[in-house]
């Protein structure tokens, strides 16, 4: 569970309810917070597509409605806060390595590397979310220069571009983020938000709840195959722009669901299996940008699927 890209920083120090917190922290006293529905990065992209449209305006939605770099990364420092307050505190002793903080930690991480892949996913938006992505990459490489696996140092390679793009992103500032408050109990439904350890019980039972790894392969295998359709009418077609949007919005959703099913962990070999699937899906696809795949098999070896393979 070791989060290298965005580095846990140490707590503020502790106030006169400092006792309070710490117990929050352990899930002790957050039985008076209402259970809140936790929605991770990649989820939260599913709530973009517009219903009532037709399926190139449903998914041309999905592009044209992508959300801030910006605000993901907000949300990711926070969490990464989070886990760091809480590992510090069973380091120190303060609290107990129990069943409930260990899924809380967890159910952190996986919101952390949710946000990674969904900002290796998602095109910027505009001047900040290039520097958002710029400062992400810069993380990313170095931890790839510290790694001795050379499958990892191959895969930052294709998320974070070749060397031009490298330099072009080395004197980039870094953006400013915005102070990422806890909004768990105040989110729109289906929209990422940042869960405080107050959350602690909604995260546990979070990760409990888990997902159905099998909808979350059939829905991008019947994406993917309306890409390839669209692709082949492409040059006919009266509005390319948006097709192109549609398309666009269509692969973001697709390997969305992909890296939320390979990144949750294998309840039993069937789920494995398919994980396993959705890494044979995308290795063929070498029309998607290499950015994509490499997502995705960045996503699997994170979480222990796929290795070995």
């Amino acid at each position: 569970m070791n989060i290298d890209i965005q580095q846990p920083t140490r707590p503020h120090s502790d106030g006169p309810d400092k006792d309070e917190r710490q117990r929050d922290a352990a899930g002790t006293t957050c039985g008076r917070n209402p259970l809140v529905p936790v929605v991770d990065e990649l989820e939260a992209l599913e709530r973009l597509i517009d219903d009532d449209a037709p399926a190139l305006r449903r998914l041309a939605a999905v592009w044209q409605n992508r959300p801030s770099l910006v605000a993901i990364r907000a949300r990711a420092r926070f969490h990464t806060d989070e886990l760091g307050r809480l590992l510090d505190q069973v380091r120190e002793g303060q609290i107990m390595a129990s069943t409930e903080v260990l899924s809380c930690a967890w159910a952190l991480a996986l919101l952390i590397d949710s946000a990674n892949v969904a900002t290796i996913l998602i095109a910027p938006r505009d001047d900040e979310d290039h520097r958002a992505l710029a400062s992400f990459r810069r993380a990313f490489r170095a931890q790839a220069r510290r790694s001795r696996d050379a499958a990892f140092r191959h895969q930052t390679d294709a998320i974070c571009g070749g060397p031009l793009v490298q330099m072009s992103e080395q004197n980039v500032r870094s953006p400013r983020l915005p102070q990422a408050s806890p909004e768990g109990l105040a989110a729109q439904p289906g929209a990422a938000a940042a869960y405080p350890l107050a959350l602690a019980p909604s995260l546990q039972l979070w990760l409990e709840t888990g997902i159905d790894p099998g909808d979350g392969l059939a829905g991008a295998r019947a994406v993917l195959a309306q890409v390839d359709l669209w692709r082949r009418v492409q040059p006919s077609v009266s509005e390319p722009a948006l097709l192109d949007a549609a398309i666009r919005g269509a692969m973001l959703l697709a390997y969305a669901r992909l890296a939320r099913l390979v990144l949750w962990p294998a309840r039993d070999a069937e789920e494995v299996t398919i994980q396993l699937a959705a890494l044979d899906l995308i290795a063929p696809r070498h029309r998607d940008p290499d950015h994509l795949r490499a997502a995705i098999e960045w996503a699997a070896a994170r979480s222990g699927h796929g290795i070995g393979r």
